[in-house]
This record gives C-alpha cells, sequence and structure tokens, in this order.
C-alpha cells in the first residue's frame, strides 16, 4: 500500500523546509502566516487551495519543455464549459455596447515542422473591460460574453475580433486584506496583465494546449501578482494600433482598433524533439 513516489516527494519536500530554516530562517510562524493567508483566499473566492497559492508556485509548472509552448499542468479556474462556435474569421459573442477598444487577433496554429493543424479546435475567452469573466460571478453579464471556440482553417489560421484586453485585479481575492500586503511584501501588483485565454484541441496533439498570450509592452507583467515569469517574452503578441479613418471605417468600428498576431507551435505525435525556441510570433 505503500506510494513510493509520495514518500519521496514528502521527503523532497521536507529537506526543502529544512534548507529554508538553516539558510533563510523560515520558522513555523512563516508557514502559519502563508497557510492563514490562503484558507482567507480560499474563503473569499471558493476556489481551490491549489489555485489560492498559485502565485507561490506557477512559475514551477509554466516552463515548458523541448522549445514548445507551454505547459499546460495548471488550469485557469475562469474556464466555462461549452462556449459557442463562432465563424473563422469570427468575432466572440458580446454586449452591443461592449466596453473596450475592438481587438482583431489572429494568426496559425502549427506543428514542430511548422505545418499548420487544420481543424484544430481552439477555446477562446477573456475578461471583460472592467476585469470580470463572464459565467463566474453574477455580474450582468450574458453566460458567454467574450467566450467562443473556433476551427482553424486549411492554413491552420484563425482570426476574431473581440474587445482589448485590460490589466484587471481578481476582485473577491481583494476581500482578504492581507493579499494586497503580501503582493506588496513580494514586490508585486494585486494585478494582472492583460491576456487572453487558449485552449487547442487536435487529434494530432499530445495533449490539449491551455495558456495565455499576453502583449508586450504591459506594465503589469514585470509585477504580475502570479509571477513575472508566466508572461514570458515568448508568449506577448505584438500590439499594432490603427487610428487611419478610412481604415477604421472599412473595418466597421466606431473609433481605432488594435491588431494582434501570434502564432502557436505545439507538439504533435509526430514533430522533432526540438523544433523552435518556443513559440513563434509573425512579424
Amino acid at each position: 500500500m505503500i506510494n513510493p513516489r509520495a514518500v519521496r516527494l514528502v521527503e523532497a519536500f521536507k529537506d526543502a523546509l529544512a534548507r529554508m530554516r538553516d539558510e533563510h530562517g523560515l520558522t513555523f510562524d512563516d508557514v502559519h502566516t502563508v497557510t492563514t493567508l490562503l484558507t482567507e483566499l480560499h474563503d473569499a473566492t471558493g476556489v481551490p487551495l491549489s489555485l489560492c497559492a498559485m502565485p507561490l508556485f506557477s512559475e514551477v509548472f509554466q516552463g515548458g519543455g523541448n522549445g514548445y509552448t507551454i505547459s499546460e499542468d495548471v488550469d485557469s479556474p475562469t474556464y466555462v464549459p461549452d462556449a459557442p462556435l463562432i465563424d473563422n474569421p469570427g468575432r466572440l459573442p458580446m454586449r452591443a455596447d461592449e466596453p473596450g477598444v475592438p481587438l482583431i487577433a489572429s494568426g496559425r496554429v502549427l506543428d514542430g515542422h511548422g505545418n499548420p493543424l487544420a481543424g484544430a479546435e481552439m477555446v477562446i475567452y477573456h475578461a471583460s473591460n472592467d476585469g470580470v469573466y463572464s459565467g463566474i460571478w453574477d455580474d450582468g453579464q450574458p453566460q458567454y460574453n467574450l467566450r467562443g471556440r473556433q476551427l482553424t482553417d486549411a492554413e491552420g489560421r484563425y482570426a476574431f475580433t473581440t474587445i482589448t484586453p485590460v490589466p484587471y485585479s481578481n476582485t473577491p481575492s481583494q476581500a482578504a486584506k492581507a493579499v494586497t500586503a503580501a503582493a506588496t511584501a513580494l514586490g508585486r501588483s494585486i494585478y494582472r496583465p492583460a491576456h487572453i485565454h487558449y485552449e487547442i484541441h487536435h487529434p494530432d496533439l499530445i495533449k490539449p494546449y491551455r495558456g495565455e498570450v499576453y502583449f508586450a509592452g504591459d506594465p503589469i507583467i514585470p509585477i504580475d501578482f502570479v509571477g513575472p515569469k508566466i508572461a514570458a517574452p515568448s508568449l506577448q503578441a505584438e500590439t499594432t494600433l490603427h487610428e487611419d479613418p478610412e481604415d477604421i471605417t472599412a473595418h466597421g468600428f466606431a473609433g481605432p482598433y488594435n491588431t494582434a498576431v501570434y502564432d502557436f507551435v505545439l507538439k504533435t505525435h509526430t514533430s522533432p524533439e526540438a523544433a523552435v525556441v518556443g513559440p513563434r510570433r509573425t512579424e
């Protein structure tokens, strides 16, 4: 009945705590402070304790491997299943007066050889302009606001219109007053940088991809609440602002809009062990 792996992990964890005690002065009160904060955060948000502790460990599991996109070991608590299927190119479901600057996001889904993954299902979602995800809290948004699924075309391309995400703080988390103090002590913000969540499913993938794409130049990235390494440069899309009146009218917008192009390079059953160094961005 003994699980050798469990034994090894517990012993390694205790050894790590002992080193922190001897090298950094870790005390029992320190451990108590952390566990108390995590419990308060769990009570405020309702999410599992493992997700409450993400700022402490998430970067460990987001390193990626073999030169491909980041790992999908950490699931997002903001996911809502069964989002509606949209056209390609298409538009994420949104309210008629959805606040925010329009964004056209596009790119390709490729394997490690650079070949397109046609018919890949992309699950796409992000927070509204006030930093709230639909379908999570009763905030007046339709359940699938800014959430959709899209299939890549024969060239592996995707394209959709939405609003440009903005940095946001987790409002329920702020109910635990110690969260702000803890973030400050770590030199981090209580905000997360702007990002779009993607899930990608395809029969050729070894396992589905789950990750986030950020935006280059976002000032929150270096002080990200979850950790600055999460939004690695390879996961940042370049954003271009378009202000030409004729261009704006041609796209059916009332004012300036952004475009962001990002290519996903995903490991398949036939991809080489190290095809690229991180995901590629289309310039």
